[in-house]
């Protein structure tokens, strides 16, 4: 206990100024800004020692200079006016420290106060730690291109991050409020979310999904949603990440198309063709009926490529496939096996006679010379016939019988069309003049 003379006027206005030695916060007593008290716990925070070294000092001489200029001009009674006042104290080192300080009159006094100070420098530190971390973080939110949002267990969006905005193309505050089925598809199957009720939505949580999204402008787009359940107290909370994945379905797009169709002509290839006959064959087997598989091999290509060079042969062959494609239904098939190779697939035939009808079909469309910078590149085709289930069951057999009779087709003077069926020794090649 700080022993001090209790004689003295203002220390006998506090009934017993020894129990200010038992609080563990700055306390002290002042007349005329004068010092004539101050506890332990003040004298240890001020780094004064002994608390008798403090006696007879100016208060205000701890205090920040802003501070000590107001209480120099208008004196401690503004002060006592503030419930708890935020400053820095200095120590008798010259050590700056946050404190919380308070002042009061005592009562029956008109120059003797009563000064209460608290070390927050702790608190003060924990308290910037806390908000450089939420700074960090918000920085982090913000600076990530995924949306993040925060729901309730209704379904109910109560936070979002600025790319989530930006990803469904509106203000991220008009978000806030909304059920999240509203702005992704397929997340509640089963029941759609009430806003008015307390009953929870049926979340997919701990997995990835795929969904799709709705812009403000209603226009649909695919997204990546990865949903995670937190516990707030009593309540339940998710914490969801949404990607917009437009380009990446767009690139699988890209890749699924060259690996399925020919770069060149747009055409299915052989990876497709085998996909479509495979599919066919189990409608036809289902259904009944027939299919017909039409080997074309171009005549002539090769002198036009000779002679006016690579360019012109892809324009030819582009051409040829566009041709082809105006010569079957949208049912059938037409792809592009080789260089100057092209498979036609027609479904839902009743009689063989119709596959003959597409053949000259495209006998008569090849037949037309193909312009190319002026030059008239005239070509021609041989075509082989064969149809399931005649001339084979599964698409390999199919397909060679159909190779077999283009190749009767070469053999025999070009630019017609042969059924696998048919025998050379009977004479039953058939071959129509373009």
């Amino acid at each position: 206990m700080t022993s001090l003379p209790l004689e003295d006027g203002p220390v006998r206005a506090v009934a017993d100024p020894g129990l200010l030695d038992l609080i563990s916060a700055l306390a002290c007593l002042i007349d005329k800004d004068k010092i004539v008290f101050l506890n332990q716990a003040g004298a240890q925070m001020l780094g004064i020692a002994p608390a008798q070294a403090a006696l007879g000092r100016s208060f205000a001489d701890f205090l920040e200079t802003q501070y000590r200029d107001l209480i120099a001009e208008a004196g401690w009674a503004l002060l006592a006016e503030e419930a708890f006042l935020p400053l820095k104290l200095c120590g008798a080192q010259g050590q700056w420290f946050e404190a919380e300080l308070r002042v009061r009159r005592l009562p029956g006094s008109v120059e003797i106060y009563l000064i209460e100070a608290r070390d927050i420098s702790r608190f003060v530190r924990s308290a910037e730690a806390l908000r450089e971390r939420e700074e960090r973080l918000q920085g982090v939110l913000h600076s990530v291109i995924e949306g993040i949002v925060t729901i309730d267990e209704r379904g109910i969006i109560e936070a979002v991050n600025p790319a989530l905005g930006r990803i469904f193309a509106t203000e991220p505050a008009s978000l806030i409020g909304r059920p999240l089925d509203e702005l992704v598809t397929g997340i509640a199957p089963d029941r759609r979310p009430d806003p008015t009720r307390s009953q929870p939505a049926l979340l997919p949580t701990g997995r990835a999904i795929e969904a799709l999204g709705r812009r403000a402008d209603g226009v649909l787009f695919p997204l990546e949603l990865s949903l995670s359940e937190l516990h707030h107290g009593k309540s339940r909370l998710f914490t969801g990440i949404l990607r917009d994945i437009s380009e990446r379905k767009e690139a699988e797009a890209r890749i699924n198309r060259l690996a399925h169709h020919d770069t060149l002509t747009g055409l299915p290839n052989r990876n497709l063709l085998a996909d479509r006959v495979a599919h066919a064959l189990a409608r036809v087997r289902r259904h009944g009926g027939h299919l017909a598989i039409l080997y074309v091999d171009l005549d002539r290509f090769k002198p036009i490529n000779d002679a006016l060079g690579h360019e012109a042969g892809d324009a030819v062959l582009c051409e040829v496939a566009a041709r082809l494609s105006s010569c079957i239904r949208g049912s059938d098939t037409v792809s592009r096996v080789g260089g100057d190779e092209f498979v036609v697939v027609i479904e839902q035939i009743t009689r063989p006679v119709e596959a003959a009808m597409v053949a000259r079909k495209i006998l008569e469309k090849l037949g037309r010379p193909i312009d190319y910078q002026g030059h008239a590149c005239e070509i021609g085709a041989s075509i082989g016939i064969a149809v399931h289930p005649f001339d084979g069951s599964g698409m390999d057999e199919i397909c060679k019988a159909a190779d077999i009779a283009m190749y009767r087709v070469k053999n025999s003077g070009r630019n017609g069309f042969c059924f696998f069926s048919e025998t050379d020794d009977v004479g039953l090649v058939s071959q129509d003049a373009s």
